[in-house]
Order: C-alpha cells, then structure tokens, then sequence
C-alpha cells in the first residue's frame, strides 16, 4: 500500500488496483464508480467501448469525526476522485465535466478547490455565462483553457468555469476537492455537446489535444499552470485538508465568490504551448 503523504490524512493507495483505503481515524460519508459504461455520451470515440472497464471513483465527505462540525459550519466538504491510468481508444480518462450553479445573486458561479495529491492533471475550463440557456443549442463558450496541475500543486476552478479532470500522468490519478455544498452542478449542457469542448489523447507518451467539432464554435486554446496563493489558503506542500482547518476563513470564497474572481483568475500562469511536465 502507498501512503498517500500528499494528502495529510491517513490514506493509502493500492498500487495494483488502484483502490484507496481509509484509516479507521477517519470517516467517509459514500463512494461512487463510473466505469466507461456510465462515460457514454461524453467520450470521443464510443467504438467497442469496454463497458466495464473502471474509469474512475469517488470517496465523498472524508474527515476526522472533530473536523466535521468544522466543516458543517462553512457547508463544505472534502471528497477524493481517483482517475485510473490509461487511455479508451486513445482517450485519456477523465471525468465527466460540468458547470456550477450561480450564487443567489446570479452574478458569479461557485469555484472549487482542487489538490492533486498522486499523478499529473489537466484540467478543462471552460467558460459560458449562458450554460444553463432553455436550449443547450444556444449554449456559447466564451472561453477555454487547459490547465496543467501536477503533484503537491493545487488549483481554485475559477468561478463562471465548468470543467472537467483529465489524467495525462502514467499511474493514477489522485485528487482531492473542497466544495461549497450548496453548489448545484449541471452536468447537462456538457453531455448535450458529446463532452467539452475539447478532448485529450495520448500517442506514445505524447500529449495530443482536439477540438470537439460539435461545438458550434470553440475559442482558441489558452495553456496554463497555476501557482500559489496564500491568502486563499493554497500553498504548494501544504496539504488542502490542514490548510482548511488551520485558516477556516481563508476559504470564504468557495461561498462567496464575488470579491474573488479576479484573485483567482490571477492564480493561472500562461504559456504559449501546453506544459506536460
């Protein structure tokens, strides 16, 4: 078993199946599978798709019976997904991408924390101020970028942003989220369209990415990695979960996203091709 030290928390890894396990320190509040038979509709190529091949889990509300009180008290919770390694029909893995819903005030969606604890991630962004329009045909996307997170690094999922978790890594995939739970998450606009607005493969060893052509119209591809912000509470090695419970306040933007937008768009640092390692 690997110890997952990236997290901060008595968590470990099998290394064969790829199946985490929990120490009895701490508690979890479900877990949920999504093998390629559950991806249909999202994946670029659906041909002699292997139904039930694993694509990736999820371990939702984990924590140490102190901490949830902590964490009831802010309405957040911590989750862990893990992408299996691997590519289907040349595809790397990946979730299945959504967008937030809006705050009360429809001025901002909500944002999200996200921490790779094991592997290298991409991570989608894409805007559209108009995702949950009657028609998903008038669905626009106004902007697009692909994110480069890798180990111990951690990424705020900017507000307005739906988005989607994608292993370019050769092992697995470990990651972990803070999230607003009163956020709601539409998944639908992203599975009228087949997926994001892009798709991303993996040709020996070398990172490949497409457009998805049934997007009416797709901006051109930004490339970025991300860097720290203290004062949100994100420092690089210092483990999400601890971050959390040592600055509680820092994390108000997960709630209250409209004084924060810009800071967390300033977190992003671009570069003019994609940055794999």
């Amino acid at each position: 078993m690997l110890e997952l030290k990236n997290s901060g928390l008595p968590l470990y890894l099998d290394e064969e199946n790829h199946v985490m396990a929990l120490s009895a320190l701490l508690t979890y509040g479900g877990f949920g599978r999504k093998p390629a038979a559950k991806m249909q509709g999202l994946l670029a190529d659906e041909t002699n798709l292997p139904m039930e091949e694993n694509v990736y889990d999820v371990y939702r509300k984990i924590a140490f019976p102190e901490d949830e009180e902590l964490l009831k008290k802010n309405d957040f919770c911590y989750d862990i997904t893990i992408i299996m390694p691997g590519q289907i029909n040349g595809e790397c893995k990946k979730t299945s991408g959504h967008y937030h819903g809006w705050n009360p005030e429809h001025t901002n969606t909500y944002g999200e924390v996200y921490e790779v604890i094991k592997g290298t991630a991409l991570y989608i962004l894409q805007r559209s101020d108009n995702f949950d329009a009657e028609d998903p045909e008038d669905v626009k996307v106004d902007d697009l970028i692909l994110t480069t997170v890798h180990e111990g690094e951690t990424i705020i999922v900017p507000p307005n942003y739906g988005h989607c978790s994608v292993n370019i890594g050769e092992g697995p995939l470990v990651f972990s989220n803070l999230a607003y739970v009163p956020c709601t998450v539409n998944y639908g606009p992203v599975k009228h369209y087949h997926g994001m607005s892009c798709y991303v493969f993996k040709e020996n060893g070398e990172i490949r990415v497409k457009l998805n052509d049934r997007y009416h119209q797709v901006p051109k591809l930004k490339f970025a990695t991300v860097k720290e912000n203290p004062a949100l509470g994100i420092k690089f090695g210092l483990p999400v979960y601890k971050s959390y419970k040592e600055n509680p306040e820092a994390f108000r933007f997960l709630g209250y996203p409209d004084n924060y937008v810009d800071e967390i768009m300033s977190m992003l640092i671009y570069h003019d091709e994609l940055v794999t390692k």
